[in-house]
């Protein structure tokens, strides 16, 4: 699922390209650096939900918009294709997912006296998370090709912000739309782990 080459992902960039990027190449940031503040941000986001749930979705939107940025500033500073660039992004995505399911894990313990169900269902969704990106990059770290995927990195985070939301939205039935929402990332991680191995068997 490419939602960058969308509609409504053709029109996020536009908005990013023509209000943010301006004010951003003033700054002495460089493409790296703002990757990490967006792992800074992702950081905040267990600190949020803990305290007040909003605040924990306002940290995951400001990491995820970060995570945008820093690609849109590499280009522009004349430093995509770095190396080094794409290898810090990639491991600092990873730093970054699991923030953002720290954060629902602390959801989870809030909600629930007994948290260990939770733990270990969302201790599998980590796992199935690195996975995602682990058989992308041995796909075509062995010369092979590897389509976005169904739960590719953008879709994840929308996801995590919309599940966030949901569970904001109606705390009389926070618990189920936390099960309801664990439920379906497992599936669908699962999904896409099983469609990036299926596509190693077809091109390797």
């Amino acid at each position: 699922m490419d939602l960058r080459r969308s509609r409504l992902g053709q029109g996020y960039y536009a908005l990013l390209q023509a209000w943010i990027m301006p004010w951003l190449q003033r700054t002495r940031l460089s493409p790296n650096e703002l990757t990490a503040v967006g792992v800074f941000f992702a950081a905040l986001v267990p600190v949020g939900f803990f305290y007040y749930l909003p605040a924990g979705l306002i940290f995951l939107a400001l990491s995820a918009v970060t995570d945008t940025l820093d690609g849109f500033l590499a280009r522009a500073k004349g430093s995509e294709g770095s190396s080094f660039g794409a290898f810090w992004d990639s491991t600092l995505d990873r730093v970054s997912d699991c923030f953002y399911l720290l954060g629902f894990w602390i959801l989870f313990w809030k909600a629930l006296e007994d948290p260990f169900w939770p733990s270990l269902l969302l201790f599998l969704a980590l796992l199935g998370t690195g996975l995602i990106s682990y058989t992308k990059a041995r796909i075509e770290g062995l010369g092979g090709e590897c389509a976005a995927g169904l739960m590719d990195r953008l879709v994840r985070t929308i996801y995590f912000f919309l599940w966030g939301l949901t569970v904001a939205c109606w705390p009389s039935r926070a618990e189920g739309a936390l099960w309801a929402g664990l439920a379906a990332y497992l599936l669908l991680v699962g999904l896409t782990v099983l469609q990036r191995v299926r596509q190693a068997a077809r091109t390797l």
